[in-house]
């Protein structure tokens, strides 16, 4: 389980939409503010010597936690909004490189890694009398992370981590970051 935070939103992307009165193409809607974020992880690590932590493959799930209002702005000259309380992230995260020390029942860790981030949050455009969802409002960009842990050996094989990951990039510089509680299994 994680909670997680995005300093900025990005802009949204959103597909060709048919009225009765006319086409709105593709085009991107600004959203703003912050949002909170919680979900869940799953991440595989390989560790090598005891020392070197080398993080495979892992995916994330998180969507919106509190209030937010809906965002009213323009889409190609019609009123567009934003239900940004609909907010959903996924990441897919690639392989990075980590380093582990340990220290009696303590173990620390660090690591840095890539991946991809979606974004995607609903939201309608009107044109005239008439009111159209948008769909596929998706943004998607290149991630990079700094994954910080220190955790505590519960028994032989488990430990209960805390984790804290800021987000160096992800749509801006330093946009946001994690906090999770893991657990390991393994020696």
């Amino acid at each position: 389980m994680a909670g997680g935070w995005l300093r900025e939103t990005p802009a949204f992307d959103t597909e060709k939409i048919s009225t009765s009165s006319r086409d709105v193409g593709e085009n991107s809607i600004k959203s703003r503010g912050a949002r909170a974020l919680v979900g869940f992880q799953l991440d595989v690590d390989i560790v090598l010597d005891d020392r070197w932590k080398i993080p495979t493959l892992g995916g994330n799930f998180f969507w919106a936690v509190g209030s937010y209002p809906t965002t009213v702005t323009s889409l190609d000259g019609s009123i567009a909004r934003t239900r940004d309380w609909t907010t959903r992230r996924a990441d897919f995260l690639l392989p990075g490189i980590g380093r582990r020390w340990k220290h009696r029942r303590y173990m620390f860790e660090a690591a840095l890694r890539t991946g991809v981030s979606f974004i995607s949050v609903d939201g309608s455009v009107a044109a005239g009398s008439e009111v159209h969802e948008l769909e596929n409002t998706l943004t998607m960009t290149f991630l990079v992370q700094a994954e910080l842990e220190g955790c505590r050996r519960l028994d032989p094989t488990t430990r209960v981590c805390l984790q804290v990951i800021p987000r160096l990039y992800e749509h801006s510089w330093l946009n946001g970051g994690m906090v999770g509680l893991r657990f390991e299994w393994g020696r």
